[in-house]
């Protein structure tokens, strides 16, 4: 995959500041100036100076413009301490749920000999069919017509999504997306040697004439989904908009990687994979339904892609940990999951409305269920400038350039994680600041 041009700069900066071509205390050229000299636009320049800065690279002087940032004095207290993360979207367990008494009882039930009989069977090179059948009967529940052989148990989702893209992309297939993507799904690419290109989206989802235009003028093998809660951008897709995907891949026979772990959280869930279901590929992972530590996803395959998928998932990572698979199975099976699903919304809403309270006046959006959002931003901020004033007032929050693809326009903004504080009240506080931020401007110098 390309580099952005602005990440390619950036790491040219590095290189002269650590080699010493750049001294602490020099200015750097004008933007306009080191615009020409790289033969790259200002606002290239604007991103790369203001990601520098973010790093602590430069520094910018009042009355003298920026100039190369001191080197580092005697350790201090470190950038995280007291910090507020709203920039990773790794939810801790549900608050609503007593999460130690669950994990106890689970264990204990292994410690009592399931987890003996595990490691004793003779068939350790499979999945356990009881696993499989329990995911399967979960699906259903989603509107998933299902059957114990096109199901898959994997180590995270980000496992079954390069499995995904391996199997039906390939090295130098097409994937079309939204245009800021998921880094899980920058990384499968790139790691496969599939191109990515960004579709246009309103608030429905992505355009159906955008895609059909990619599908005429490029060729494409695939399109990547997320339609309960994309990410970054938070949409939820539109039942009409779901259906005409569905008919447009079944249409020109290209393969759905529906990847969303929102899907369980939706109380009226609409998966693709109930409208073209020999057209996709299903991933539910359960890291943001039971917590970041549950690296347990579940796979649904069309039939005719069951054996490459099973292939390659060998290849990759040959199966989830029987272990974890039987935790999950188990919370299946006796209605914890269910319980945890619903601890999980209830959490996710009570944080939805804290943002829409102190953001919705700013634009922010997300359906009810989820457990990010997206601020847009519009001038004087832009999204480097909020992470950075935000930063300094103990925020960290996901800027636009973490998801944005190479040639992309528009979309300025900020991805909020809002379900990995310590509690409502930390994230009240967090939201409260960048409130404060958008109402009284960047400040100056």
């Amino acid at each position: 995959m390309t580099i952005p041009t602005w990440q390619q700069l950036l790491r040219t900066l590095e290189s002269e500041i650590a080699n010493g071509r750049l001294q602490p205390g020099q200015p750097v050229p004008s933007q306009r100036a080191a615009a020409r000299r790289w033969g790259v636009s200002v606002a290239t320049v604007t991103r790369v100076y203001a990601e520098a800065t973010r790093h602590g690279w430069l520094h910018a002087r009042v009355g003298s413009g920026t100039v190369v940032a001191p080197p580092p004095g005697p350790p201090g207290p470190t950038p995280t301490e007291g910090l507020r993360d709203l920039a990773l979207n790794a939810p801790l367990a549900p608050r609503h749920l007593n999460a130690s008494a669950l994990l106890r009882d689970a264990f204990a039930r292994l410690a009592a000999g399931r987890a003996r009989a595990l490691l004793d069977r003779a068939g350790q090179t499979r999945e356990e069919a009881l696993h499989v059948e329990a995911t399967a009967r979960w699906l259903a529940s989603f509107g998933v017509a299902s059957e114990p052989s096109r199901v898959f148990i994997t180590p995270g989702a980000q496992a079954g999504l390069l499995v995904a893209v391996r199997s039906v992309v390939g090295e130098g297939g097409g994937i079309a997306c939204e245009p800021l993507v998921n880094p899980g799904l920058s990384a499968a690419a790139e790691f496969v040697g599939a191109r990515l290109l960004p579709v246009a989206v309103d608030a429905e989802g992505p355009r159906p004439d955008a895609v059909e235009a990619l599908v005429a003028a490029r060729g494409l093998r695939a399109l990547y989904a997320s339609p309960s809660c994309s990410n970054p951008l938070a949409l939820r897709w539109s039942a009409r908009r779901r259906r005409e995907l569905a008919a447009l891949a079944q249409e020109h026979g290209l393969w759905l990687i529906e990847d969303d772990d929102a899907l369980p959280l939706d109380p009226a869930p609409q998966p693709l994979c109930a409208l073209a279901p020999e057209r996709t590929l299903l991933i539910v992972g359960l890291s943001k339904v039971a917590g970041f530590a549950l690296r347990t996803a579940f796979v649904h395959v069309p039939r005719a892609l069951a054996d490459s998928y099973r292939r390659h998932l060998r290849a990759a990572v040959w199966m989830a940990s029987p272990i974890l698979a039987d935790l999950a199975a188990h919370w299946l099976e006796t209605g914890l999951m269910d319980e945890l699903v619903r601890a999980r919304r209830q959490d996710a809403t009570q944080h939805q409305a804290i943002a829409a309270a102190l953001l919705g006046r700013h634009g922010y959006r997300a359906p009810a269920f989820g457990t990010h959002g997206w601020l847009p931003l519009a001038a004087p901020w832009d999204a480097e400038r909020l992470a950075f004033h935000a930063r300094r007032h103990g925020v960290a929050v996901a800027p636009d350039g973490e998801f944005r693809l190479a040639g992309v326009r528009g979309h300025a903004g900020v991805r909020l994680a809002l379900s990995s504080t310590a509690s409502s009240a930390e994230l009240r506080e967090a939201l409260a600041v960048l409130g404060q931020l958008l109402q009284h401007g960047p400040t100056p110098g």
